[in-house]
């Protein structure tokens, strides 16, 4: 059975399509969230935590992923069976984050999309024009605002949560962690809203779907060579 006609899938499409809807009906939605933080200028994008939170992104994919190698390591040398975790469930992780938060958000979305970044639009005392979400546009050239990388990287947590037992507390804790990542490059005037949210999606889909095919999918049985036998026995005739 194919994911989307999992219940699961269907929820999280219906999730998505209403989002997308909604973000395409009301762009200004995104401007009215950035002026929340906006006092001629965005205040925040100068405090101390800001910078740390950014290079902190780096660090803890590198962390995540040192470990997991690690402990991946461990558990081939010493045959044990920590955390459950084996070579799938490496490459799973490697998968998600070389294809979500690298390949789809910083090469495809950010290099192509062109959407100038809160803080250089006119509506913020830029130059730039506004763009809604969705939209292509000319207004930047490269590592633009649409989506966002270091929302991708923090929502990354999601597939960490997915691969180390699927525990609600786990997925607490992980949309917890990328809310706020999100929340302080909305602060900043680095990115808008609907940025983080489109980079939540696709960190979300692409886990999701990825460890479906890759644990929950049960392969189809062979077909057994009995009815084939018994049908061919059916049509025989003896010779006269």
């Amino acid at each position: 059975m194919s994911y989307i006609k999992q219940r699961h899938g269907q929820r999280i499409a219906v999730y998505l399509l209403l989002t997308a809807l909604l973000l395409s009906q009301f762009p200004g939605l995104d401007i009215q969230i950035s002026r929340l933080f906006y006092d001629d200028g965005f205040p925040l994008r100068d405090q101390w935590w800001q910078g740390w939170l950014r290079q902190g992104m780096s660090y803890f994919l590198w962390l995540s992923m040192g470990s997991v190698v690690a402990v991946y390591l461990f558990n081939r040398l010493c045959r044990r069976n920590l955390c459950g975790l084996d070579g799938r469930k490496v490459g799973y992780l490697f998968l998600v984050l070389i294809l979500g938060a690298g390949l789809i958000v910083n090469v495809i979305l950010k290099d192509n999309f062109g959407r100038a970044r809160p803080r250089d639009i006119e509506e913020f005392g830029g130059s730039r024009h506004f763009t809604p979400a969705f939209v292509v546009s000319r207004q930047c050239d490269k590592n633009c605002s649409f989506s966002s990388g270091e929302a991708a990287g923090a929502f990354f947590s999601l597939a960490l949560a997915t691969a180390f037992g699927r525990r609600r507390a786990l997925f607490v804790a992980a949309a917890g962690f990328g809310i706020v990542v999100s929340l302080s490059r909305v602060a900043s005037g680095a990115h808008f809203f609907s940025d983080t949210v489109v980079s939540f999606f696709v960190m979300l889909i692409l886990s999701d779907v990825l460890y479906y095919y890759m644990f929950l999918l049960e392969p189809e049985p062979a077909p057994s060579p009995i009815p084939a036998v018994l049908a061919a026995k059916a049509v025989w005739v003896e010779p006269d």
